[in-house]
Order: C-alpha cells, then structure tokens, then sequence
C-alpha cells in the first residue's frame, strides 16, 4: 500500500511525495513527472502498481511549483527541482543503503534528470526518459533563428508586461512561468550539457510517441542518436503514450527491463 511522504531540503522547502516499496525489494526507482502534472498523474498510479510487482521500490515526487501540497509553495526554478530530487536520493540512500537507484521520468522531468545527472553528484545508473522534453526551452523562449508562433508572442509579451505569464492548455493545467524560470531555461540547453559519464557507467532509454504533438519526435531522436541513448518510437502515439490502452504497459515493461539489466 503506497502512503504519502514529506521530505526537507536543506533549504526548508518540503517535497511532497509518495512512496511504495514491496518486501525486499531489488531497487528504488525515483519518478519525475511531468510539466503541469502532479504525483496523483496516471504514469506514477501506473508505477505504483507495476513497479513493486517486479520488486522495485517506488518514491514518487512532486516537482517544485506542482500538485496541490507543500511542494506547490515552493517557486519553479531549475534548481530547485535538482535539490527535489536529490532530496528524493538522500531519502532513499539514508533508508535502503546499497539497494540500486534507478530513475523514472516523464516530459520536462526527464529534462530536469538528464540535468541532474549531468551536474550533480549522484548514485543512480539507470534511467528511463518518457517523452522526454529535451528541448524544453524551445516550447517557451525565443531564440531569433525562425518564425515565432503567436502563442510565444503572447507568453513574452506578458511576461515583459507582468514579469509572468500562464500557459496554454495545451501543456497541461495552466501554470505561471516567473521571468526567472523563463531565464533558467534560456540558459539551460540540454543538447549542451547532458553528460552523466563522469559519475560512472550509465543506462538510459527512452520510449517516445511518433505523433507527439508537444516535444518533436525528431528532436528526441536527435538527442538519442547523438548520445547513443536506446529510443522505442511507438507509433501512432502522441505525447501522452496513451492512445492505445496497452501502450503504458508496453512502456512500464521497457523500463522494469532495463533496471533487470
């Protein structure tokens, strides 16, 4: 049975969470989900269920400025969702020490554990990227290379009216981006910086729709092939890789295969 979890940073903000772990379990999995979402989204019910019948351990967090608890308090920068899930590690290695941590993300939370990975000093080996937004910052900022859409227009033009600006729907429930993490993603390209190698030998993979109508398929195939990181492309699937009931199944078992290996 999954039951909720409050867990300090060292800066006094609180990461809401969930946690299931079966009887001797053969890891811990950290999930990251998505911009917009929450601990309560469908991929983490998902997990709860498929993770601890493989015996994985399941700590599900809440990401900065997310779902309707304490961690909803807490601004959304880039950091900030670093030290959660660094918060998440400690928590696990202070409770199961020399248990394997593995990592699952979804969308911007596989952006913001590919950064993890790549700057801060961790113990996890294994990580499975979702949908990936590895091009996070192109949904938001303008760069002066191309046609700008309209809604980008809109969102800067708000947000150097009112120093924020809200979402479309087409992300997930609306959210309000500050002129700071508008910044922080300016300055934070992941093509550039993802580099998990110093820390020691890695295994990522990545599963990703062929109709994903919110992060480019070509783009996460892109990262894929330049960083020789594994990519399942599910066809006729959108960015929620929901469209056929046993994708998220499908899914569920690349991930448990990888952390088997």
């Amino acid at each position: 049975m999954s039951q909720p979890l409050k867990l300090q940073k060292p800066d006094s903000y609180i990461v809401s969470a969930i946690l299931e772990v079966p009887a001797d379990p053969k890891g811990i999995v950290i999930a990251v989900h998505g911009f917009a979402s929450s601990k309560e989204c469908a991929t983490y019910q998902m997990l709860l269920r498929r993770l601890p019948a493989a015996g994985y351990g399941m700590l599900g967090i809440d990401q900065p400025g997310h779902g309707v608890e304490e961690s909803a308090a807490e601004p959304l920068r880039i950091e900030g969702c670093k030290n959660s899930i660094e918060t998440a590690e400690r928590y696990v290695l202070d409770h199961w020490p020399g248990l394997p941590v593995c990592y699952f993300a979804s969308s911007f939370g596989a952006y913001i554990t590919g950064l993890y990975l790549s700057t801060r000093k961790h113990h996890g080996r294994k990580a499975f990227f979702r949908s990936a937004a590895v091009n996070m910052p192109e949904l938001f900022t303008i760069d002066g290379n191309g046609p700008v859409s309209q809604e980008k227009l809109r969102m800067k033009t708000e947000l150097e009216e009112k120093g924020y600006f809200i979402t479309g729907s087409e992300l997930g429930k609306p959210m309000k981006v500050t002129r700071a993490f508008y910044h922080d993603l300016e300055t934070t390209d992941l093509f550039r910086l993802f580099a998990p190698a110093p820390a020691g030998e890695h295994r990522i993979s990545m599963a990703h729709g062929e109709k994903d109508e919110v992060i480019d398929p070509c783009a996460a195939i892109r990262f894929s092939e330049k960083f020789s990181v594994p990519i399942t492309i599910f066809k006729g699937e959108g960015h929620s890789l929901g469209n056929d009931p046993a994708t998220p199944e499908r899914v569920a078992d690349l991930a448990i295969d990888l952390y088997n290996s």
